[in-house]
């Protein structure tokens, strides 16, 4: 998957926001978003609530992982580096796509930078750890892995596997 097929994954996930205007009924192709009264919560796809902040008619009503959330995950992800891979907040990664998007309207450019570095650390030890478990021949990890970690976990499982038959068949 390309990085922009990502982004746009990401994109249109979907985001709660709360309106700060009385906001009429939109309609863009495949969308429709019914009139809302100030203060009322709405759901639509992040993209579209991107928008409505922007303009402002709407605001986020969390900003997907705050710095505390970011703190505690990487914490667990650095207690047993070699064990399998725990369990991540609900939509870790659309939270984190959206938290980049909208840190740079709300967070200083040194918690930014210290948020995407416990990102990558967190990244790349779930990387570690997927690729640990999907090479031992293991048919499925012990957790549910998330969606896009499933994919990962697939790819590499299926990939060693088709290599060690491959190899074994050698000395048959």
């Amino acid at each position: 998957m390309s990085s922009t097929v990502a982004h746009l994954e990401f994109e249109n996930s979907e985001i709660t926001v709360r309106a700060t205007k009385k906001t009429p009924k939109i309609e863009t192709p495949g969308i429709t978003l019914k009139s809302v009264q100030s203060g009322n919560e709405l759901t639509t796809v992040f993209w579209l609530a991107d928008e409505l902040v922007s303009h402002g008619l709407a605001e986020y009503t969390d900003l997907s992982i705050n710095q505390t959330e970011w703190t505690q995950i990487h914490f667990k992800e650095r207690i047993n580096p070699a064990g399998p891979p725990g369990p991540l907040p609900d939509q870790f990664y659309e939270k984190a796509y959206q938290t980049f998007k909208q840190a740079p309207r709300y967070e200083e450019e040194v918690v930014l930078r210290r948020i995407k570095a416990r990102y990558r650390d967190i990244l790349e030890s779930r990387i570690g750890r997927i690729a640990r478990v999907a090479s031992s021949g293991a048919g499925s990890p012990a957790s549910p892995l998330p969606e896009h970690e499933g994919r990962l976990y697939d790819e590499v499982h299926r990939t060693v596997l088709e290599w060690r038959q491959k190899m074994r068949s050698i000395g048959e």
